[in-house]
């Protein structure tokens, strides 16, 4: 999922309509393709992508640092927000470790091609196919309805 990332955040912040809100759950939402940075300082291989930053233990640490810098709501939100960001990735092939560090299993929906971490072919192989248009249509479209019913 691409650009539905910021549509879950956006939607997740929508519980909270605050400036403080949109920002650390937007942090959270985006914080586990942080590791796309660290392959592009040369720093660590590609396989790196998708590991310990998408995995429950990493989510369940954000969280609760969350939780401890900005309270015990925020930090709920941020939780939220940073597991529905490894669920959204859960339909690529090459699927997510999510029991990391105590097993390397990879649990996937096999729903599309992984087409890479960074750049222009990234998401032009993935927005050549089906199931993303189908899904990220699916979160903006609940984007639209919460904020429908917060303005109304």
């Amino acid at each position: 999922m691409q650009f539905g990332h910021l549509g879950i955040a956006l939607a997740i912040a929508s519980l909270d309509p605050r400036p403080e809100t949109f920002a650390v759950v937007t942090a959270a939402q985006f914080l586990p393709n942080a590791d796309s940075l660290v392959i592009r300082a040369g720093w660590a291989r590609p396989e790196f992508h998708g590991t310990w930053s998408h995995s429950l233990a990493f989510c369940v640490a954000v969280g609760a640092a969350a939780a401890l810098l900005f309270g015990p709501w925020l930090g709920c939100l941020a939780f939220a927000s940073i597991v529905a960001h490894v669920a959204a990735d859960l339909p690529t092939d090459t699927g997510i470790p999510l029991l990391l560090p105590f097993n390397r299993r990879r649990f996937t929906l096999n729903l599309w091609k992984n087409t890479g971490y960074w750049g222009r072919a990234m998401y032009a192989g993935y927005y050549r196919q089906p199931w993303a248009w189908i899904l990220e249509c699916a979160v903006f479209a609940v984007v639209a309805w919460r904020y429908a019913v917060y303005l109304s």
